[in-house]
């Protein structure tokens, strides 16, 4: 199931219609439009992950949890939006820790 962040960091081309391309996403059409998105790790190991949404498509992924933060249009907007984030938690919290930062009651599993 796909859960979205309450405060979704989106790139200039997704913010113009995130309602659309939020449908898009959890329709699983990668013919319509390949987007980037940024989650949390499923692996404890790392921090994020950043994925292009093509990849939704297998059946694998209908079976997870995936907690989105960003969704860009590109990969060097993902990367950006990944910056961006990092920079907004440092300045909040000067100890570092993005799972205690993105907690999973911020995010939820229905379009808005």
């Amino acid at each position: 199931m796909i859960y979205w962040y309450h405060s979704l960091y989106m790139d200039d081309v997704v913010a113009k219609h995130p309602a659309r391309c939020k449908k898009r996403v959890e329709r699983r059409r990668p013919w319509k439009k390949n987007y980037y998105a940024v989650m949390l790790a499923a692996n404890d190991a790392n921090l994020f992950e950043i994925m292009g949404t093509r990849q939704l498509f297998f059946q694998r992924y209908r079976y997870l949890d995936m907690y989105i933060l960003g969704l860009a249009s590109d990969y060097k907007g993902a990367v950006k939006l990944l910056q961006r984030m990092i920079e907004d938690i440092c300045r909040e919290a000067p100890e570092f820790s993005p799972r205690q930062y993105f907690r999973k009651k911020d995010f939820t599993s229905k379009q808005e």
